[in-house]
């Protein structure tokens, strides 16, 4: 499950650099893919969405994340590089923006926390490098079954959540939403999903784990 791991201890530490409060209304970009990095996002409260748009019309989002005191940009803060994503409020979000320098200098000072850091990000590549292959490489039933069982088994604060569309659900698995659709219709057909208000439940989870399971093997 893609997450986003963060130091308790090092945001405490930045708050102390976190100088104005700023407030973004809901549906509103925090930062844009491709953007120069300049300083890191620090939400205190509210939920994001992450996307990456190729520049054709199709778009992948991640997920939703609540946040709270949560950071978003150390990769692109430690190799100088643009916005990998594009981060939209979707609630209400209060957010500090922190000087780099500051985030820096921390890390220089404290090795546990530059560990600790690159224990994060080693995470989130590893995370998400998963996921990404396992949507090229299996069909689209597998990878929303499994999605939902995982979410069922491992649901926590820091895990990003599905979205309640259909048309964002379908761009979350790279498909178009009439694929989506269809594989949803048959994993509930099956018996293996019912719909919810919060996304897809399993109905039996060692069903669908071996429904997962059969991909595997052939």
């Amino acid at each position: 499950m893609f997450q986003y791991h963060f130091s308790s201890n090092l945001v405490e530490q930045l708050l102390s650099f976190a100088g104005n409060s700023f407030n973004q209304e809901k549906e509103k970009a925090l930062l844009h893919q491709g953007q120069p990095f300049t300083k890191l996002l620090l939400v205190r409260s509210g939920t994001v969405s992450f996307s990456y748009d190729v520049g054709n019309g199709r778009r992948l989002l991640l997920g939703q994340l609540d946040c709270n005191n949560t950071l978003i940009g150390e990769i692109e803060a430690l190799n100088n590089k643009p916005c990998i994503y594009t981060v939209t409020s979707k609630s209400d979000v209060c957010y500090n923006l922190i000087e780099l320098k500051h985030w820096r200098e921390l890390l220089l000072s404290q090795p546990e926390l530059s560990l600790y850091t690159a224990q994060s990000i080693a995470a989130k590549f590893a995370e998400n490098q998963q996921v990404n292959l396992d949507k090229l490489l299996l069909p689209l039933s597998y990878n929303i079954a499994k999605d939902c069982l995982t979410r069922a088994q491992h649901s926590g604060p820091t895990t990003l959540r599905p979205y309640q569309t259909v048309n964002a659900e379908a761009e979350r698995f790279a498909t178009t939403e009439r694929a989506y659709r269809r594989v949803v219709s048959e994993l509930v057909e099956k018996g293996l999903v019912v719909r919810t208000d919060d996304g897809l439940k399993p109905v039996n989870e060692e069903a669908l784990e071996d429904f997962i399971e059969h991909f595997l093997q052939r």
